[in-house]
């Protein structure tokens, strides 16, 4: 295996743009990523599906074969990149003092490109294959994480996963999760200069903020703190009509992390005990919690389960730290995990550079990571 490859594939997909149109409207989102991956595979020989997740916007499933009968490793990674304001010459691929710079290079193209060039030298080795490679390139994992839940719930199966995302080549078994949504408060409307026949909503959304901080708060002082517990942040706010009129209606959106363990479920109750009590408190306001806009739940893989302990051995037979970790942020293994998928996740990078101006990724970690992933190929089901 060339380590150039990881590079130059690298390279093309960076210079594809494929912003999610939540951060630019005006994107295609993943269009061209996808007929790039297709053509890829393609050339390879290699099986592709289309899977529609929106309209334009369509997950690619490549499938490398392997024995009748063998079980199946799932690798994905997504397409959609965030937003690049302020980021001057974010399609165009820079390698400089031993890093590739680009948006998406870290976030989490990297990661696709490992495991493509992983797939290529796999596929020039098939007589040695215990196991049937399944490659995912996902759509929207930045907003909403749909391509990876289309997947499953369109019947996608397999024996484990390993989700690319920037974990500096560290096998993470365990991640955060996150519930998104938002709250409104609803009043009555009247000029101020008769203020008080108006009822303010931003007065009592007030209200719902500080109850919603104590909430923080609370998670914060239990022993381990957000680390153990979580937190709750609100993080968006709009209300207000004009600035002679009393506000009918105020909008929060609140941030929910979640740690394993701990499910959506759980946390949604706890707002929802929160907003009963400012509720009784307040009867003259009408405060509505709608449904979650994003659910994520975390991911916690077993130490013990296969992927872990070929991913661990994979990790030592490369030098690499091959003790689990387990990292706050999220990723789209959650999904998979709630299919049935045991999934762990790995990639190059650092989670520091996603969504930076000066988003980049080192080439070591490109080529350690391709080695990774075709390593852990290798070994998956020859002990079956």
């Amino acid at each position: 295996m060339k380590n150039e490859r990881v590079v130059d594939l690298l390279r093309d997909l960076v210079a594809i743009p494929s912003v999610n149109p939540i951060y630019d409207p005006a994107s295609t989102g993943e269009i061209d990523m996808a007929a790039y991956v297709e053509a890829w595979a393609s050339e390879l020989g290699l099986e592709t599906i289309r899977q529609a997740v929106f309209p334009g916007r369509d997950n690619v499933l490549v499938r490398l074969e392997g024995p009748a009968g063998a079980p199946v490793l799932l690798m994905e990674a997504h397409m959609d990149t965030v937003g690049v304001e302020a980021m001057p010459g974010a399609f165009t691929p820079e390698l400089r003092e031993g890093r590739l710079y680009g948006r998406g290079a870290c976030d989490t193209k990297g990661s696709l490109a490992a495991m493509m060039a992983a797939v290529e030298h796999l596929a020039g080795m098939r007589e040695t294959l215990t196991c049937t490679v399944v490659l995912l390139a996902a759509v929207d994992e930045e907003t909403s994480g749909m391509g990876a839940r289309a997947h499953v719930e369109g019947g996608g199966t397999a024996d484990a996963g390993i989700v690319g995302e920037p974990t500096g080549v560290r096998i993470v078994h365990q991640h955060n999760g996150c519930v998104r949504g938002k709250i409104e408060v609803i009043g009555k409307a009247a000029h101020t200069s008769v203020a008080a026949e108006g009822i303010n909503a931003i007065d009592g959304m007030a209200e719902v903020i500080l109850a919603l901080r104590e909430v923080n708060h609370d998670l914060a002082m239990k022993p381990g703190g957000p680390a153990e517990h979580g937190s709750l942040t609100v993080s968006l706010i709009g209300g207000g009509a004009g600035i002679n009129i009393v506000p009918e209606r105020c909008v929060i959106e609140y941030d929910r992390r979640t740690v394993p363990g701990g499910t959506s479920a759980e946390a949604l109750v706890e707002i929802d005990v929160v907003l009963e009590g400012v509720r009784a408190a307040r009867p003259d306001l009408r405060i509505e919690r709608r449904d979650p806009w994003f659910i994520g739940d975390s991911l916690d893989t077993a130490t013990e389960s296969e992927i872990v302990g070929i991913a661990s051995a994979a990790s030592a037979s490369l030098e690499l730290d091959a003790t689990p970790i387990r990292v706050p942020y999220g990723s789209d293994a959650s999904k998979f995990q709630e299919g049935g998928i045991p999934t762990i996740v790995f990639g190059p990078g650092s989670i520091a550079k996603a969504h930076a101006v000066d988003e980049s990724v080192p080439v070591e970690e490109l080529v350690t990571a391709t080695a990774f992933y075709w390593e852990v190929a290798l070994r998956f089901g020859s002990n079956r």
